[in-house]
């Protein structure tokens, strides 16, 4: 045991161990009565804005895992019967465990944010196809499936190569593509899904609804590029060899770091398109809400109003602009200090994105009244009493985050990086890698 896999054993244990206390500490040492519903902060948010940080939390690391699954598995797909096409043949299993470990979080605020965790279980014992919220824990489900199932055909693809034929594995590897295939389906559909949610939310009108899933396809490209753009450089780094490495050795790694440039410059390549596109969808967002007068409200608190720093510095600069210009010049010249750079503005620009796709349809609230002159049924007209006092015909709603929800979140980010980490010591994450555990032998 070498002291690199010594600090591994170390990082990892710290992160999980702290990672679960918090979120120990974040059901009150009670989890008895977490589960009944009877701990205070599992209630019912009260706050004007009732979606906090937990549901930003699982639709922005749920979107990201869903992203990295989804395109390490298209290039799998295309490139079948090529695989030395495939820039990330090599590192596959890696990317597949940087998704499982992304959604893990993901999962857990999804539970988190339910009333009554223990009750939970009904979603799936009484199944409403007309919930969206329901078909979100189905999707979660069949995606964690999918790319559980996608690591064990993986390993067991890697195993045959070496004659070595564990039961499961090995069968999951002969219908890998198969499983591929199955991944993204429910991935995509995952993505759209959450989107749909926020969507054909009351505060907007109709036609936007069929805009969100669309944003939330993109934003998985978009986020799982910036994710895996993060973690490729920074694992490279990490595992680096010693100068004193027999010729061999050195060779292989001169071999070793021509592929890595070569995945490097496509990673920059397609999160340019992908952050063009988040950019383009952005300024579409823009003017479909800007130039409808139910929706201009919105618009304004974006470009004008209270949540305008936001809107301009996470989302435009910092999410769109920045990112732009770091994928192009890594592009250009290969660098992957600035694709490192990038993927870390992107999915900052992701988090503000998803803040606002969560808390602006929430931000605003109408004054409506059933009048003699509305359709028949109607409350979708507005209060002209207001109009005639010259009161506001809607009113702001705050958003605050809880003490808990800041429990929550940082406690599942520890988990996330000692599952990583945990995956690094056991598995083969990269193609000359050995299998580093008896139970993956």
């Amino acid at each position: 045991m070498n002291k690199k896999e010594i600090t591994l054993i170390i990082w990892t244990a710290v992160f999980i161990v702290i990672g679960g206390g918090i979120l120990f500490y974040g059901m009150s040492f009670n989890p008895f009565a977490w589960f009944g519903g009877n701990v205070t902060f599992t209630e019912p948010n009260n706050a004007p804005i009732p979606w906090g940080l937990l549901v930003i939390g699982y639709m922005f690391f749920g979107v990201i895992g869903t992203g990295v699954s989804t395109y390490n598995s298209l290039y799998e797909i295309f490139n079948k019967n090529h695989k030395e096409r495939n820039p990330f043949e090599k590192v596959k299993l890696r990317n597949e465990w940087i998704a499982l470990a992304v959604l893990i979080p993901g999962w857990i605020m999804v539970f988190a944010s339910v009333f009554k965790p223990g009750e939970a279980v009904y979603i799936y014992l009484s199944f409403r196809d007309t919930s969206r919220i329901a078909w979100n824990g189905i999707l979660y489900v069949l995606v964690g499936i999918g790319i559980i199932a996608l690591i064990l055909a993986i390993i067991g693809e890697k195993a045959e190569r070496k004659d070595k034929k564990p039961i499961l594995a090995y069968q999951l590897s002969k219908i890998g593509i198969l499983i591929a295939g199955y991944a993204v389906t429910v991935e995509l559909i995952l993505d759209a899904n959450l989107g749909s949610v926020f969507g054909y939310l009351s505060t907007w009108v109709f036609e936007f609804g069929s805009f969100m899933p669309l944003l939330f396809v993109v934003l998985s490209f978009y986020s799982g590029i910036g994710m895996i753009s993060f973690v490729s450089p920074l694992y490279s780094w990490l595992k680096k060899e010693s100068k004193n490495d027999p010729p061999s050795t050195q060779k292989q790694n001169v071999s070793s770091v021509i592929r890595e440039n070569s995945m490097y410059k496509i990673l920059a390549r397609d999160g340019l398109l992908a952050t063009i596109a988040v950019g383009f969808l952005t300024l579409w967002w823009m003017w479909i809400t800007a130039t409808n007068q139910e929706t201009y409200p919105w618009a304004q608190l974006l470009i004008s109003g209270g949540w305008s720093d936001v809107f301009w510095g996470g989302t435009v600069v910092v999410g769109i602009l920045i990112p732009i210009i770091l994928y192009a010049i890594s592009y250009k010249i290969g660098n992957k200090i600035t694709l490192f750079a990038a993927a870390i503005f992107s999915l900052l620009g992701m988090f503000a994105i998803v803040t606002i796709a969560d808390v602006i349809p929430q931000a605003i609230t109408w004054y409506y009244t059933i009048s003699p002159v509305s359709p028949s049924n109607s409350n979708w007209v507005y209060e002209f009493r207001s109009v005639f006092n010259h009161g506001p015909l809607w009113s702001i709603l705050p958003f605050g985050i809880s003490y808990y929800d800041i429990i929550w979140f940082v406690g599942s980010v520890l988990l996330l990086l000692g599952v990583y980490t945990f995956g690094v010591l056991l598995l083969p994450l990269e193609e000359e890698e050995e299998v580093k555990h008896w139970i993956f032998k």
